[in-house]
């Protein structure tokens, strides 16, 4: 079987829509499924650099082209990584407007 990030973080973005459909290999996330991994991500040490986002419309995925971000520090360590683009990542879905909306993580590979 082959992962497309790790057999751990498949596992916890696997709950997820499948986009391959769309041409992309990975998940959309409901917003507290999204919450929950970014959780796990935190305990487990992994970053998450960005992500997109995507709207159901007459029942089809498609992305809304709203994504963010997180750029690295030059000296940043590996652990304030971690937890600053954990807490971004937060921000952003927890404030994101459309309470529909799923989420598109993009976790540091290791």
């Amino acid at each position: 079987m082959s992962f497309f990030y790790s057999s751990e973080i498949d596992k916890i973005l696997s709950v997820g829509v499948s986009l391959e459909h769309l041409g992309i290999n990975n998940w959309a996330l409901p917003r507290n499924d999204a919450l929950e991994a970014l959780s796990k991500f935190e305990s487990s040490g992994v970053a998450v650099l960005g992500g997109d986002v995507f709207v159901l419309s007459n029942g089809y995925i498609e992305q809304n082209y709203d994504n963010w971000y997180y750029e690295c520090g030059p000296k940043e360590s590996n652990a304030d990584l971690v937890h600053s683009s954990i807490e971004k990542t937060r921000h952003y879905i927890e404030n994101y407007l459309d309470q529909n909306a799923l989420f598109a993580l993009v976790p540091q590979r290791n």
